[in-house]
């Protein structure tokens, strides 16, 4: 098994963890706070089961509509959701912890994938400062402003 890298984000906001749990199940509303273009085919029925799959679509560098497998593997309300994407081979899995916190939910955002190798490897720490950083830190204020949104809607 390669190498795995791990990074996290997190989001403190003013619902409770079972809106905030809710919201992130419904994985037809993650083109609402993705900075970038993404879509899922089909769209999973709710509420979300362990074993579905789904094909995602997202930007990278050089793919405008670059899709991803991908099966949740852990649905625990409303604590934790866990997304398995395989791409070329390879796993990424982005988990969402969910926290009772003053006022409301803190959101944890952990994405693990295969640590780069050879020369990519040594430019990774720039290429994750400069672009990958900013783009889920942007998802993350985006999630927080539409569950914000959602909040005052209930």
């Amino acid at each position: 098994m390669s190498e795995r890298a791990t990074n996290s984000w997190t989001i403190d906001v003013e619902v409770p963890p079972e809106v905030a749990f809710q919201y992130l199940t419904d994985i037809g509303k993650y083109a609402e706070w993705s900075p970038k273009p993404y879509r899922v085919d089909p769209v999973p029925a709710l509420p979300l089961r362990q074993g579905v799959t789904f094909q995602s679509y997202g930007v990278v560098p050089g793919d405008k509509d670059h899709a991803n497998q991908v099966e949740v593997t852990v649905v625990d309300a409303p604590r934790r959701l866990v997304l398995t994407c395989t791409d070329k081979g390879e796993q990424y899995v982005h988990q969402f912890d969910i926290e009772s916190s003053v006022g409301g939910s803190r959101i944890t955002r952990t994405v693990e994938a295969p640590q780069p190798t050879g020369f990519v490897r040594l430019i990774f720490p720039l290429i994750f400062a400069v672009f990958i950083n900013p783009e889920v830190s942007k998802g993350m204020s985006m999630l927080r402003a539409n569950l914000t949104n959602v909040a005052k809607l209930t």
